[in-house]
């Protein structure tokens, strides 16, 4: 009889607990899923559900724990932050330029459209306090004509050549620029109709500078995606120009 009104009691208190719980809670914002249109408009990918759209959710305050303590590198914490908040697509696919995209509104909607930075003047070497308006940054969507490999001629040695844009699970061969120099070949699809990667290899190695750097410019995705070039105005001297928005370690912090 003791142990059914133990049980009875522990049941109460349980039931008691969860309505406190769900009453202090009650004003929590939900974690709806926001679909979102990526710049290369999903055109290269076989999504999971290809009836849903590929959509995000806010950063939770265990996943900000997880990135903050991790002991992986930059780009593997940043990888796994965007397997957690991202819905109906195998991360390792994804375009470069989509990831940025990603992690550019991911912050966005975790903790607000403003971005406060500290930039150090180049010329007069001061350091400003700025703010950005994420939503604000332009994004240049992949046009309808556009090829995954892209076909491009070498300004030199005057070969057409296909190559395919990078995806996450290319990172480990682009983490530097002697790497991504080294392991051109691997994005080469085609040279002249010639396929083998034997014969690839051997003819990247031999580029001239520029055949490589019109390479690296389509590696690159120059043009296309997320436009994080903004305007910089020092308030200390007469320096304006354009540079890359500073996305520091804290970029991922509400600061």
């Amino acid at each position: 009889m003791t142990e059914q009104k133990n049980a009875a009691a522990a049941k109460m208190h349980a039931a008691s607990e969860e309505k406190i719980i769900a009453e202090l809670l009650v004003n929590l914002p939900g974690e709806e899923d926001i679909p979102v249109d990526l710049p290369s408009r999903n055109r290269f990918y076989n999504l999971l559900d290809p009836s849903k759209p590929v959509s995000i959710r806010p950063l939770t305050f265990a996943d900000e724990k997880t990135l903050m303590t991790s002991r992986e590198g930059g780009t593997q914490a940043l990888n796994k932050l965007v397997e957690k908040c991202v819905q109906n697509i195998n991360i390792s696919e994804l375009l470069e330029l989509d990831k940025l995209y990603l992690l550019m509104k991911i912050r966005e909607i975790s903790y607000g459209d403003e971005y406060n930075a500290t930039i150090t003047c180049p010329q007069c070497a001061q350091e400003n306090k700025v703010k950005f308006s994420l939503s604000k940054l332009k994004v240049n969507y992949l046009p309808e004509d556009f090829t995954n490999p892209q076909e491009v001629e070498l300004p030199v040695l005057k070969k057409k050549i296909k190559v395919r844009l990078p995806r996450v699970e290319d990172e480990g061969y682009l983490r530097n620029s002697e790497l991504a120099l080294a392991n051109l070949w691997r994005f080469v699809e085609e040279i002249e109709g010639h396929s083998q990667k034997t014969i690839i290899s051997k003819v990247i190695q031999k580029l001239p500078l520029k055949d490589a750097h019109t390479l690296m410019k389509v590696l690159g995705s120059s043009g296309y995606g997320m436009d994080t070039n903004i305007r910089f105005a020092c308030s200390y001297c007469s320096l304006i120009e354009t540079m890359e928005l500073p996305i520091g370690a804290d970029f991922f912090t509400n600061s």
